[in-house]
């Protein structure tokens, strides 16, 4: 029971986060959250141009309070890689 419950929580955190993602990268790109799917990405949205990237990283480090490594800007080119590495740095909502 309680790994079922772990499971549906781990659910509801990951889809939360998305969506507060994708609001902070419609935010940032002036776009409406609607517009981008879940695996919107550089080479999906028109844009996710590199200047947008730079301010998108400087809004999720300060929204998050995370620092992150340069491998780890020049790898969130799209929503799901953005989660990911929120995760590492343990990130859930």
């Amino acid at each position: 029971m309680l790994s079922r419950n772990m499971t549906a929580i781990d659910t509801r955190n990951d889809a939360e986060l998305r969506d507060r993602v994708r609001e902070l990268l419609a935010t940032t790109f002036v776009m409406d959250p609607s517009e981008l799917p879940d695996d919107v990405s550089q080479q999906t949205c028109a844009r996710w141009t590199s200047l947008y990237h730079m301010m998108l990283l400087m809004v999720l480090e300060e929204q998050f309070g995370v620092t992150f490594e340069m491998e780890e800007m020049t790898s969130m080119t799209s929503l799901p890689r953005i989660i990911a590495v929120l995760k590492e740095h343990g990130v859930n909502a």
